[in-house]
């Protein structure tokens, strides 16, 4: 006879055996029993799901954390819960309990000096994640892809998250009513509904990727060096979040389509450069352009064939229009590559050209 798991607080959760069990050592019966009880009570699924971030808070270590939710006894029981099952062959750190005044201040102090040994996420990575939402003053609702491939998750607002293997994407009770805020751990893909007067905000360890209407990729797990951000269309605002870093400036950049930013955690750089295969950008066809040039060329102005290439992928391409302007083109780039595309250009007159900034710049050139 089970108890009554609708009325359960988050402590209540932690301190069931079954719940417990489920989460150290999960069985094709406890599967099935959660799933179906989780569909059973979407009221509850929050609640739930606070529980099981905590179990994995303590299992990583986490004790700061989990004491901003938890008593004393109640992170001691797990502990030795975690520690009893078979299912774990890591050793568990011993837990320090300190006064809840001192925890921010504490972590801090060890955030900064593990900073200055430029070393942090390789001796102990430090979930800003859970940080992030250890802050929050509501209840959360969180994904968590533990498969081997990517789930598709839809928000309320009818935005989607596909949301790769071993990665979490969370959003707080207020999602919708000022601005609409996730945050994320891993890896994901968000298609977001324009919205001009709710922006979209993913927070993504030290990064806030900004946004209105758009689709990009975030890559952000706790144990790597960089993060990074990919635009497949639309733009977004990439910053560093002062909230975790110490700067009293936001840095960040502007990001077009098929441009990416690589945000080095260790130095506290950003570096914007094309994505590696840029694709084509479907855009509403309009009087000067039809939906997609077809790249097909007789004797076609150099100049017409560029502009296509900036309209077709949303790239700046810039070269000197004077040394180019009676150049011309007789070549089908239909089935090629961006980068094919620009190589066969530039060998019609002779160029070069350089990534740079996220931008293209093609060097020298001449049809004389």
């Amino acid at each position: 006879m089970y108890p009554a798991y609708d009325t359960f607080t988050v402590t209540d959760f932690l301190l069931d055996d079954a719940f417990v069990d489920h989460q150290l050592a999960p069985t094709d019966q406890s599967n099935q029993f959660w799933t179906d009880w989780l569909a059973a009570h979407p009221h509850r699924r929050a609640i739930w799901q606070q529980a099981e971030q905590l179990v994995r808070a303590i299992e990583q270590g986490l004790y700061d954390y989990a004491h901003t939710q938890l008593s004393d006894d109640t992170v001691q029981h797990l502990l030795s819960r975690i520690r009893q099952t078979n299912a774990y062959s890591t050793p568990v750190p011993e837990p320090i309990v300190r006064p809840l005044r001192r925890v921010r201040w504490l972590a801090a102090a060890s955030v900064a000096l593990l900073l200055g040994a430029g070393l942090w996420w390789f001796t102990r990575p430090v979930s800003i994640y859970n940080e992030q939402l250890a802050t929050l003053d509501t209840a959360f609702t969180e994904y968590a892809n533990t498969a081997g491939v990517t789930q598709k998750i839809t928000l309320p607002d009818l935005s989607t998250v596909v949301l790769a293997p071993d990665s979490r994407v969370s959003y707080p009770r207020t999602f919708g009513q000022k601005n609409r805020t996730v945050y994320l751990t891993g890896e994901a893909t968000f298609a977001v509904t324009k919205n001009a007067d709710k922006p979209f905000l993913v927070y993504a360890n030290e990064l806030v990727t900004k946004v209105l209407g758009t689709r990009f990729l975030v890559r952000a797990y706790t144990g790597e060096s960089s993060v990074h951000v990919q635009v497949q269309s639309g733009q977004v605002a990439v910053y560093r979040d002062k909230a975790v870093g110490t700067a009293n400036k936001q840095h960040g950049v502007l990001l077009m389509p098929n441009q990416q930013v690589v945000f080095n955690r260790q130095s506290d750089q950003f570096i914007k450069q094309l994505v590696d295969l840029p694709q084509v950008v479907v855009r509403p066809p309009s009087r000067e352009r039809s939906a997609a040039p077809a790249f097909t060329y007789s004797d076609t102005p150099i100049p017409q064939v560029i502009q296509d290439l900036q309209d077709a992928y949303g790239i700046d391409i810039r070269y000197n229009k004077e040394a180019l302007a009676n150049c011309q083109l007789t070549a089908s780039l239909q089935n090629e590559p961006f980068a094919s595309k620009l190589r066969i250009i530039c060998a019609t007159v002779g160029a070069t050209y350089d990534m740079v900034d996220g931008q293209i710049v093609i060097n020298g050139g001449s049809c004389l």
